[in-house]
């Protein structure tokens, strides 16, 4: 049978993997959402639907902070769980949540 912390590796990896392509999705939206406005502005879009747009762009930029917060905090978690489980590096799992970790440092420092 497969050994339970194997899988806690697994599922903790997975949770920091999603959270990282949220966290890039969001800033990604952003950049998008303002790209839109532009688009809007000069087309003369009507008042309204310039608010709104802006309304749109500022819920974004809240959510930026708020994905980077929870990725932070999960990716201390498996930073902590890889450390702990040193007799676990030569699984698959363990690599590969190894390159997760590596590719979360990143978004989180973008």
């Amino acid at each position: 049978m497969t050994d339970p912390r194997i899988r806690q590796l697994v599922i903790k990896s997975g949770v920091v993997r999603r959270l990282t392509r949220e966290k890039y999705c969001y800033a990604k939206e952003v950049v998008t959402e303002q790209a839109r406005m532009e688009k809007l502005r000069g087309d003369g879009a009507d008042d309204h639907v310039l608010r709104k747009q802006e309304e749109v762009i500022q819920e974004c930029i809240m959510m930026v902070p708020d994905s980077k917060r929870r990725l932070q905090k999960e990716y201390e978690v498996l930073e902590k769980y890889l450390a702990d489980e040193q007799d676990l590096q030569e699984t698959e799992a363990y690599s590969k949540a190894a390159e997760i970790l590596k590719a979360a440092k990143a978004e989180l420092e973008a």
